[in-house]
């Protein structure tokens, strides 16, 4: 299976240069936050595969505008072709006007969508906004990781956590954007990544 991550930053080479040969054995897309919706709905229009996404810091306006013809999974595991795929939007922070959350709530959270976890026999794809705590967050607080997402990739092994948040600039194929830890593979998808299971 071939995956489509996406985060944060709109490519501009997938928004004004599409070219269907190269996305066209994409099987699934994911977003990890920070995209506008309208870029979300031309992937789905473009690319004949399904779109789930969390929502990012700075995605408050999907609760009135989501975007077309992708599926949210903020605090929800969907099953896609065997695979279970789980989610949590949102980042380190606090005040108004962004979707942010301390690490307490966080924490409160996670322990939820662990509870469905659980129930699917595991997690196989991890999807979030925010990096788990010292796998691919930033030095500062705002990009700072959350620790409750190191403890459900310790302990369900997903093979996949793709997150964004922390931009890190370059081509696709940046080295420090794919980390292993344990038996998890980390994505920054920030910009967009190709991944084949």
């Amino acid at each position: 299976m071939k995956i489509l991550a996406v985060s944060d930053v709109e490519s501009k080479y997938i928004w004004d240069h599409f070219d269907p040969a190269v996305f066209k054995s994409v099987d699934l897309i994911i977003s990890c936050g920070d995209l506008k919706a309208s870029y979300l709905s031309y992937l789905v229009t473009m690319i004949p595969a399904p779109l789930f996404y969390v929502c990012g810091n700075h995605d408050t306006d999907y609760a009135h505008r989501p975007p077309e013809g992708c599926v949210c999974i903020d605090g929800e595991l969907v099953r896609y072709r065997g695979l279970r795929i789980a989610g949590l939007g949102g980042a380190m922070g606090g005040g108004q006007g962004a979707i942010v959350y301390t690490e307490a709530e966080m924490e409160r959270r996670a322990k939820k969508l662990e509870a469905r976890i659980k129930k699917a026999g595991g997690v196989d794809i991890f999807v979030t906004h925010a990096a788990p705590l010292g796998r691919g967050d930033g030095p500062s607080q705002f990009h700072r990781g959350f620790s409750s997402f190191c403890r459900i990739d310790d302990t369900y092994s997903p093979k996949y956590h793709f997150f964004g948040h922390y931009h890190l600039s370059g081509s696709p194929v940046n080295n420090r954007a794919v980390s292993v830890f344990g038996a998890t593979t980390c994505v920054n998808a920030t910009g967009y990544r190709i991944i084949e299971l």
